[in-house]
């Protein structure tokens, strides 16, 4: 047997190949089309009904579909190797348990040392349970068979009238009948909140246990079942069942399901007996709704007319084009005033419009027990308001330390202590204040907690080892990390490692061999159970041509695994004070049936997994830490915003990409991940022009969090995104000039980073808002999707299309003032504004309080330093209205303080009410020169100049 045809069988789950002799039926059997590199041989049969279970993609010898449906044709796949002539393949089956005539299979095609076959089964009606084996021999022997295989043949039903109303007191059961007349469905209602509900459909009756508060009232109408609290009211028409959703005066429609007479709205998959594998909904939706939200999404804001699958994959660039994503989430917000999540981790799809034009619906896999249910959570509101209710939900947003809004540098380059020595003293000579250093390449790239190079003498895998424990030889990739890492806390920029959740197979280089400490670690591991299991029990293996294809996976659901995995890792933290760690990957588990530790199978855990990982993570890093570390993400699902600051993965360093981070941030933010990043200038492909490169430094200055990182670990010329590097390799030298600028203004934003970021993590609220949230009665405001609202004060409108100096900006009703001279505009409609690469298009609202850290001379975007701890000189800049409020999140005392501002144009006074602070504030108010200013009635000194004003304890200027 070849090498290839040994990967088949690992690559799907493990089942026994049973080797018989068995008599050969008398079957039709098409011979090979090509000429055999081996004559009567057959080494083995392959056919996994499944795959690898993947979304987008199918392996060769799957069952197609995976998982028939009453009607569809039923195609079996099988490979038998090596290439030989006289090699015949069939199948023996049954249905409803009565023996069916052997079905042959017919040649597909031939590849590599294998061929391939497809049989026809035909399609099946609903309940139809069909069995089969594969079968292979050569010339009527030596016979190979896999199986056997089975399915159940399911299909559509849906509710029908009501047929009894239940109130349990802390919910309401709507019993229906049911269109194949198999069950008795009911459809639960409870209220968490007020203004919202959430909803069970158990298509059987059954597995039903949602509670909720007991402040609501029931009436049970002849046509009619009304469900209301003070804030909303459900109506039920009976027959059919239909629901509509009222505000809370009964009249004001928010929507309803779609009409049952022109397509179901309560519908489920079943066989009618044993199974239940997928619950739908399905809601009108006139033209014009807008559904937004589901994650981390790049390709656009509004999703209607599109199929929008939750489903977390590791898309390596490209992620607009291909509607893919590393953080999905199953939840929406409409324009009409409504949200809906669904609390579940398996695979959902979401039909915005696409199967009819007016109706919107998903469609949930239930896993296939018979007492399945599915719940969703609707939501009513601007999208401010429900994401509160979400987050309140699956987690309040995670308050990243201060230092984490400064400017994060990292690079896959930085593979030794000498390339790092060599970025730290850039950084000091530069005057460029960085706050966080990322080193991905910096471990052995087998166990990923050691460094590359040390010495050491291995341990068991129970064991772990200390920093004291190894030893870094001369010429090595580190001389001395603990040294180079207080070197850089010396400089006041902290440190996150890299790390991937494997346990790394295949070696082929850096290293070309697996170290023994891998090896006892992988032993361990597998001994312990401390591993994701495949549906055999064993340990379960990353499918073959996936990042670290054949690896094993650490099973972060289980404490013991956990605690063994991070005691590894713990003296990163404990000997070399590293504050955090950048956790990639975790996109890779597939199959249904796959095992995790705490009973939940591969259906659920694929979407969940990442959560696990980050949780697990950053339990240890804030433990550790005590509060001041973080974890850097890539993927996740509905809850990960309680774990982790995330980031939008493998971009190409491409205006287009840019683009798509832009809406990404937009989108992640809309779906309650309010602290994200992404690798302004792009990470991998052509390396970036200095315009491009600009542009993208101008935007994520105005972004939750900036780094800049590249993929490449040894490029000659560097790949480095540093703002030297790019000079040099461009022959631009505007560019370290414009981006120290920009840097400078990101940390004299930190005062009003922090305070939004508080508000963020109490609320849910982004940071990033998109215009259709941060203006919700504005529907043109929605249709801009390349400018937001930077927290709750400025308009910020990069330029993001290559060559382009002029911005359309959509400026919404009111006045707005340029962030950067203050220039006046009326809103209600597009200003054209200009912005060369030195430059990008900011705007403050009136009434703005935005807090400032500047230095003496007031600059903004002035040389100042790293330290966001200390303040050179805190300033309030006010944009007046006649009245506003901000509430300014004084960390140093743990406390919010309200700053009020009125102003009188026609008495041309501006009034500022502030409380007392720890540190010394000035206050910059946007205008004409004033005639006087006093404080309590007691009238300020005008001094001379800024510099007067910087050094005097009190005055104005």
């Amino acid at each position: 047997m070849s090498s290839a045809a040994r990967t088949l069988p690992s690559a799907g789950p493990r089942r026994a190949i049973v080797l018989a002799a068995g008599v050969v039926m008398a079957l039709v059997i098409a011979l090979l089309a090509a000429t055999p590199a081996h004559a009567n041989t057959l080494d083995g049969v392959w056919h996994n009904p499944y795959g690898n279970d993947e979304l987008y993609a199918t392996q060769p010898t799957e069952r197609s579909p995976r998982d028939p449906m009453a009607g569809e044709n039923v195609t079996v796949r099988a490979t038998t190797w090596p290439i030989a002539s006289g090699q015949s393949v069939w199948v023996t089956w049954s249905v409803n348990g009565v023996a069916q005539t052997p079905r042959g299979a017919s040649w597909d095609y031939n590849s590599g040392n294998n061929t391939y076959w497809k049989i026809d089964l035909g399609s099946f009606a609903r309940g139809d349970d069909v069995e089969y084996t594969v079968h292979a021999d050569v010339n009527g022997g030596v016979q190979r068979d896999i199986g056997p295989f089975s399915f159940a043949t399911t299909s559509w039903s849906t509710v029908t009238d009501v047929t009894n109303v239940i109130d349990n007191g802390t919910s309401v059961d709507i019993v229906t009948g049911d269109s194949a007349g198999d069950f008795t469905p009911k459809v639960r209602f409870a209220f968490p909140r007020l203004d919202g509900y959430d909803v069970q459909i158990a298509p059987n009756g059954s597995g039903l246990n949602l509670s909720g508060l007991t402040s609501y009232s029931v009436t049970n109408g002849a046509s009619q079942v009304t469900i209301a609290t003070s804030q909303l009211v459900l109506k039920i028409d009976k027959s059919p069942y239909r629901l509509s959703v009222y505000k809370g005066d009964g009249t004001t429609l928010i929507t309803r399901q779609y009409d049952p007479a022109q397509f179901r709205n309560i519908g489920w998959a079943s066989d009618g007996s044993s199974t239940v594998t997928k619950i739908e909904d399905h809601f009108l939706s006139p033209a014009g709704e807008r559904f937004e939200g589901f994650g981390e999404r790049y390709d656009r804001l509004d999703h209607r007319g599109t199929d929008v699958h939750n489903y977390v994959y590791n898309q390596y660039q490209d992620q607009g084009t291909s509607r893919r994503t590393y953080y999905s989430v199953p939840y929406f917000a409409n324009s009409a005033g409504y949200g809906v999540h669904v609390p579940s981790t398996r695979y959902a799809i979401f039909n915005l419009a696409t199967y009819r034009s007016d109706m919107a619906g998903f469609t949930v896999d239930t896993g296939g027990a018979l007492n399945s249910t599915m719940t969703y959570q609707f939501f009513t509101g601007d999208q401010t308001a429900m994401l509160d209710d979400l987050t309140a939900e699956t987690g309040r947003p995670l308050l990243p330390p201060k230092w984490a809004f400064g400017l994060w540098g990292s690079a896959n380059e930085w593979n030794t202590q000498a390339e790092v020595d060599t970025w730290l003293n850039q950084v000091d000579s530069s005057g460029i204040p960085h706050s966080a250093l990322v080193l991905e390449q910096w471990s052995d790239e087998a166990t990923f907690y050691l460094w590359k190079d040390a010495q050491y003498t291995p341990t068991s895998g129970s064991g772990s080892l200390d920093y004291a424990d190894l030893t870094f030889p001369s010429g090595g990739a580190w001389s001395n990390p603990k040294q180079m890492i207080q070197d850089a806390h010396d400089q006041n920029i902290k440190v996150i490692l890299w790390q991937i959740p494997v346990l790394k197979e295949n070696f082929t280089s850096n290293p070309s061999t697996a170290p023994q400490q891998h090896l006892n670690d992988k032993a361990y591991a597998a001994a312990q159970n401390f591993l994701v299991k495949d549906g055999d029990g064993q340990p379960y293996r990353i499918p073959t041509g996936q990042w670290f294809g054949d690896s094993t996976v650490p099973d972060f659901t289980s404490t013991a695994a956990t605690d063994w995995w991070m005691s590894k890792r713990a003296y990163l933290l404990d000997d070399l004070g590293v504050d955090g760690f950048k956790t990639d990957g975790s996109e890779a588990l597939f199959g249904r049936d796959l095992q995790a530790a705490d009973g939940r199978r591969g259906d659920e855990m694929h979407n969940a997994y990442p959560n696990e990982y980050t949780r697990a993570y950053n339990d240890f890093v804030q433990q550790k830490t005590g509060g001041d570390g973080t974890i850097f993400s890539r993927a996740g699902t509905s809850g990960g915003q309680s774990q982790s600051i995330f980031w939008a993965g493998d971009q190409s360093s491409t205006f287009g990409a840019f683009q798509e981070a832009v809406r990404a941030g937009q989108s992640a933010g809309q779906s309650g991940v309010p602290f994200w990043a992404w690798d302004l200038a792009g990470f991998t492909g052509s390396f970036p022009s200095s315009e491009l490169y600009l542009r993208s430094a101008s935007q994520a200055t105005f972004s939750p969090i900036m780094q800049y990182h590249s993929e490449k670990a040894d490029p000659t010329p560097s790949e480095a995104r540093t703002p030297w590097n790019v000079q040099a390799r461009t022959g631009d030298t505007s560019v370290v000039p414009t981006f120290t600028k920009f840097a400078n203004v990101r940390m004299n934003l930190v005062p009003y980073l922090y305070t939004e970021a508080d508000d963020s993590a109490s609320t849910g609220v982004p940071m990033m808002r998109a215009m259709s949230l941060a203006f919700p009665g504005d529907a043109t405001a929605a249709t801009y999707d390349q400018q937001y609202l930077f927290g709750s004060q400025l308009l910020v409108a990069p330029i993001t299309t290559q060559g382009q100096t002029v911005k359309d900006v959509y400026l919404p009703s009111g006045e707005w003032y340029d962030f950067w001279n203050g220039g006046r505009a009326i809103g209600n409609g597009v200003k054209q504004y200009y912005a060369g690469k030195d430059t990008i298009p900011v705007y403050a609202r009136a009434g703005a309080v935005i807090p400032l850290n500047l230095n003496d001379a007031y600059q903004l975007g002035g040389t100042i330093g790293n330290d966001v701890e200390t303040y050179d000189n805190l300033v309030f800049r006010i944009y007046p209205l006649a009245s506003s409020t901000y509430d300014y999140f004084e960390d140093s005392a743990d406390a919010h303080r309200t700053i009020s501002v009125t102003s009188d144009r026609v008495a041309r006074t501006v009034s500022v009410s502030a409380p007392a602070l720890t540190t010394a504030a000035t206050y910059q108010v946007s205008g004409t020169k004033p005639t006087g200013v006093s404080v309590a009635g007691s009238a300020l000194t005008e001094v001379s100049s800024v510099s007067a004003l910087a050094s005097a304890s009190t005055g104005w200027f």
